[in-house]
């Protein structure tokens, strides 16, 4: 997949110059690393490859192990180094939590491509709008007759809706790599439906 030019991360460690096997910091010597001043490459931090298919007990494994070399509390007395552990430990966190959720991972990967931002585009399909109005209005109508059976079926519905999305969000993210404008404005418009469905589905369920 053809990506906007972002910064690379190190791949040999500033003090003894040793081959490293994690971007964040040096297992020969301790040091940890300076991250680029400018947005990086997440995957990269992680050692995947720009795809929306990941392991996610791998990803957590690599979090865990990363985590444990950069906590500020175990970094050392140095307050430089505690300073730059605490932003390497932010990096980190951001990174794993936009890595981990496949919504905020497809995001990730459409600015990756240079892809319309939310902000950007704001469509959605022609007749989502209405689904969601009629879908509101017959759950608040079971809610006030108390019929919990028919409040279920519908929340059931919206559930379902949103897995759609969420399948269709997948299945374009994985064509990313084709570079083609439509598939872009087409996973823009699915991400900004799957919120439509998120805040429907929050509703019901606060109910």
């Amino acid at each position: 997949m053809e990506r906007q030019k972002q910064p690379t991360l190190p791949t040999r460690c500033a003090e003894c110059r040793q081959v490293m096997d994690s971007p964040v910091a040096c297992s020969a010597c301790g040091t940890l690393a300076q991250l680029p001043a400018e947005t990086f490459d997440s995957f990269e931090l992680f050692g995947l490859p720009p795809n929306y298919d990941i392991d996610l007990k791998a990803l957590h494994g690599k979090y865990l192990s990363m985590s444990r070399v950069i906590h500020p509390d175990i970094a050392g007395a140095n307050p430089d180094q505690r300073m730059q552990a605490l932003t390497l430990s932010a990096e980190l966190n951001r990174a794993y939590e936009t890595l981990r959720d496949p919504v905020a991972r497809a995001e990730y990967m459409l600015a990756m491509a240079g892809g319309p931002r939310a902000s950007e585009m704001k469509d959605v399909p022609p007749d989502l709008l209405g689904e969601i109005m009629v879908l509101r209005e017959e759950f608040e109508e079971a809610r006030e007759s108390g019929d919990a059976e028919r409040m279920r079926a519908i929340r059931a519905e919206i559930e379902s809706r949103r897995r759609e999305t969420l399948d269709r969000i997948g299945d374009l993210a994985r064509q990313l790599e084709c570079w083609h404008v439509d598939i872009r404005r087409r996973l823009r418009e699915q991400l900004n439906t799957i919120k439509y469905w998120n805040s429907l589905l929050e509703q019901t369920r606060s109910a």
